[in-house]
């Protein structure tokens, strides 16, 4: 599954001249690093609340575009669609207001993820043919042409998407940004599983789990995870595939995100399907699809009612021969 790659920033952009341990305790970056720190590993719900602690606290437009930028990237990752859209405007609003065109395009990308989710992609290129107009910094100019190469992939238009995520690593090294490495590993290794290319698509993984796994970033090490689990049902290897969604799902569970939750809910029911066990598959299939219509993932519910309506079909199919 495709990562946002406007997942998180460095600790902590637009410096104050102030290192982190060194920052007063209840100050606004002193709550933005802090949830940063708890984003990393995974704990969405209660990092928002430390973004919003911080954006009680900030002082000037640079610390309440940050805090709004984080806001609205928490709220995404909750699929609270609406707000983090809101929220994301109003960063970039804050951000030109004092001429920071780099964070405007950084909150620029926090809407591109969202509507990418929700399968408005032609709106996400239009809004990231924006942000990369905007954006100053390789870091930034690698988030834009990640989440541009999402899109073309999206599409099945993998020349493109492979353009565009050669240039994003190409950025990402330039700007020294791990994280976004591992994003970009992450992205590959689902772009070769869509192109039918498993065994390719395990090998990338395993350097991006590797990385990730180096730098404690639980959510993305949990995503790749889960694409390597997918991987592996495509080349049959059932059991190793079994064993990493557990893994991935009892996280994303408890992170209370919906979209990954129901993706692994998906390549469990096609385990099941494997075995073959069509009533298991189909009890998978219809709690993922409860969980992406709640979240608004409208393409992964739309997949999620064809595979049940396959599984239907089979079994009208057997009926009728019987």
């Amino acid at each position: 599954m495709f990562l946002q790659s406007s997942y998180e920033s460095p600790i902590i952009t637009s410096p104050d001249n102030t290192d982190s341990a060194d920052r007063p305790v209840g100050s606004a970056r002193a709550h933005l690093d802090h949830g940063l720190r708890l984003e990393r590993t995974g704990i969405t719900a209660r990092a928002l609340e430390a973004f919003r602690e911080g954006l009680a606290a900030a002082t000037t437009p640079g610390d309440q575009a940050l805090a709004k930028l984080y806001i609205a990237r928490a709220l995404r990752t909750l699929a609270e669609w609406p707000a983090s859209r809101d929220e994301a405007r109003e960063a970039v609003r804050l951000a030109l207001e004092i001429g920071d065109r780099d964070l405007a395009a950084e909150a620029m990308n926090i809407e591109v993820g969202a509507l990418q989710v929700q399968g408005f992609f032609e709106e996400a290129d239009v809004l990231a043919g924006r942000a990369i107009e905007y954006a100053t910094s390789p870091r930034v100019r690698g988030i834009t042409l990640q989440n541009l190469g999402r899109g073309a992939a999206e599409r099945g238009d993998f020349e493109t998407s492979d353009r565009y995520f050669s240039e994003s690593i190409a950025s990402f090294r330039q700007a020294g940004y791990e994280i976004g490495l591992a994003i970009a590993l992450t992205n590959a290794a689902k772009a070769a599983l869509d192109r039918n290319d498993p065994a390719r698509s395990i090998e990338i993984g395993k350097e991006a789990i590797a990385l990730a796994r180096r730098l404690g970033v639980l959510d993305v090490l949990l995503t790749t995870v889960q694409n390597q689990a997918a991987a592996y049902v495509a080349e049959g290897n059932l059991e190793s595939a079994e064993g990493l969604l557990t893994e991935a799902l009892g996280h994303f569970t408890s992170a209370g995100n919906l979209v990954r939750q129901a993706e692994c809910l998906e390549i469990m029911g096609e385990i099941s399907e494997r075995r073959p066990d069509r009533d298991t598959a189909a009890r998978c299939y219809t709690r993922a699809r409860d969980l992406a219509q709640a979240a608004g993932d409208r393409p992964l519910a739309e997949r999620l009612t064809r595979r049940l309506g396959d599984i239907a079909g089979a079994a009208r199919e057997k009926k009728s021969g019987a």
